[in-house]
């Protein structure tokens, strides 16, 4: 299954059609669901005069398994009512699937997330050509607001093994760390983001006094990158010298 047009065309084309819209093309869909990722959220936008993110489930929400699902999530007060849809974009066709169509945001007070659980099911997805090359986009639509010059859009990617991924922190003179401080390695670059790993010798927070504390900190963001979260799969390893047995953990994390 391929597309009639390259995909950045494609892009290009849905903005400037709905220029009341914003687009979150999703690359390596498959690795959510590899890894269990349970959600990816986009970076905040600007759409009727309000600051938004999509939320998008690759493999459905809470009773909605084996569907995706997107919601609209407003990052401030909305004071008026917004018909919005959320949907996912055919990539043979000039459609997309919402499901249920319209919606109403309606007047809320405080930031709140409204959507749709089941917008189109995995299988789908799949089948129907909403997923090519393990890339499918996502997007939201607000009607009846003034239209503004084109479209927006942006996407996320997940790499499953990024260039220069392994680092490893000498710590030379251990003895005369302050064993009460926070200690953090040198700064390092893997994907699009500068990294710290900081120790606790005598353990932090519940593992004070217990543990030997070792933590990733996502610092700032490589040149011209966007400013998004960034969700991490990683494994924190202290190396035995003598016998090679090694201590390890896999966490996962968003910062």
């Amino acid at each position: 299954m391929s597309r009639p047009i390259p995909i950045e065309e494609m892009v290009k084309l849905f903005k400037s059609r709905h220029t009341t819209s914003h687009l979150f093309k999703i690359d390596n869909f498959s690795l959510f669901k590899k890894y269990q990722i349970e959600k990816v959220e986009s970076s905040i936008f600007d759409l009727g005069g309000h600051k938004w993110r999509l939320r998008v489930y690759p493999n459905g929400y809470t009773n909605a398994n084996g569907h995706v699902s997107i919601y609209l999530m407003s990052e401030a007060p909305v004071n008026e009512r917004i018909e919005y849809e959320v949907f996912v974009v055919s990539q043979l066709q000039r459609k997309w699937e919402s499901n249920y169509g319209k919606r109403e945001f309606g007047l809320h007070s405080k930031p709140i997330g409204k959507g749709n659980s089941k917008v189109i099911s995995v299988v789908d997805l799949e089948k129907n050509g909403y997923l090519i090359g393990d890339c499918c986009m996502c997007g939201v639509k607000l009607h009846e607001i003034e239209p503004a010059a084109s479209g927006t859009a942006e996407y996320f990617s997940l790499i499953e093994k990024p260039p220069n991924h392994r680092i490893t922190w000498i710590m030379t003179r251990f003895s005369s760390f302050n064993p009460e401080m926070a200690h953090q390695s040198y700064e390092f670059t893997v994907g699009n983001r500068r990294w710290r790993i900081q120790i606790h010798p005598r353990g932090f927070e519940q593992e004070k006094n217990k543990s030997f504390s070792v933590y990733l900190l996502g610092e700032g963001f490589s040149n011209n990158a966007p400013k998004t979260k960034t969700y991490a799969k990683f494994k924190l390893r202290v190396l035995d010298q003598i016998n090679r047995n090694h201590v390890e953990k896999t966490c996962m994390d968003v910062s």
